[in-house]
């Protein structure tokens, strides 16, 4: 079993086949974010938001075999988070265009939001697929703050919130009390986990119904780093990206144990074949580790 899996609980390791190790599979990457399996394409979709990019990695004679990477779209707009609809079409967050796109199946980006209340948006970061069709996204400011992130400009919304994107495109503003949110993932239909990445940085656990979400309690919080991407697998354990890896937790926020990772993690996703592949964007590198699990 690879040395980067530190077990807090038993039976942490059985998540992971016998021989599980850790691979980089691509590097020389300025900020890595937003992973996404399209099962369609075979292909794992991630951004380097930093160098306006986004890259493709497909998988040859087993994971490790080649490089598999290959330029996805440049300029990129800053896209940062990454999910699928539906209907497996891509949707994408831009910092640049402080916008959510979805990707057609001839390529073009067609806009699902780009304002709320006549003001546009700030920059978009992170969106979710709720049971429903519906899409979450936050919207903090990193792409207006950061000029290495995004185009710049100014802040016209009054607060950094999360939004909703129903199935019919009516867009509603259910999450105003955060100060920087950031990753969101769906513990369940009725519950949603999301990352605010302030100074005082937690992810914290709302009770949605609807167009609608109620806080309920801070869920937990790592003690390397913070919490920036998260996913949910099938058995409700929740896998968090932190300073020091991917901290893996019990659906009530008990530690498991920890992939160590020799950069920051960002954010992850499962993805593969059987979609038992983790895959991590971790500052300068993409990185792989095989599992026993799917996500949820």
């Amino acid at each position: 079993m690879s040395g980067a899996l530190q077990a807090a609980q038993g039976g942490f390791l059985d998540l992971f086949p016998a021989g599980a190790q850790l691979t980089r599979l691509a590097g020389d990457f300025t900020w890595t974010e937003g992973p996404v399996w399209i099962p369609a394409r075979g292909c794992l979709v991630f951004s380097d938001v930093r160098q306006n990019r986004t890259w493709r990695w497909t998988p040859g004679h087993g994971l490790a075999g080649g490089t598999g990477l290959e330029e996805e779209m440049n300029p990129s707009h800053h896209q940062n988070g990454h999910c699928l609809d539906a209907q497996g079409r891509l949707i994408a967050c831009s910092h640049g265009d402080r916008a959510v796109l979805r990707q057609e199946e001839d390529g073009r980006w067609t806009t699902l939001a780009a304002e709320w209340q006549g003001r546009r948006l700030n920059s978009p970061n992170d969106v979710a697929l709720h049971p429903d069709g519906s899409l979450w996204f936050s919207d903090p400011t990193y792409g207006i703050d950061k000029p290495e992130e995004g185009y710049g400009g100014e802040m016209e919304q009054p607060g950094r919130f999360v939004y909703r994107i129903a199935p019919d495109g009516t867009l509603s503003c259910p999450i105003q009390d955060r100060h920087k949110p950031n990753g969101l993932a769906f513990l369940s239909a009725s519950e949603l986990l999301l990352a605010d990445t302030g100074d005082n940085s937690a992810t914290h656990l709302y009770r949605v119904d609807g167009s609608r979400a109620e806080y309920v309690r801070e869920a937990f919080r790592v003690d390397q780093g913070k919490t920036d991407g998260l996913r949910v697998d099938a058995e409700g354990r929740i896998w968090s990206s932190a300073g020091d890896g991917v901290h893996v937790l019990t659906p009530d926020g008990k530690e498991l144990g920890r992939i160590l990772v020799p950069e920051t993690v960002a954010n992850l996703c499962f993805g593969g074949a059987d979609g038992t592949d983790l895959f991590m964007t971790a500052t300068s590198g993409l990185y792989h580790l095989p599992t026993r699990v799917q996500g949820w």
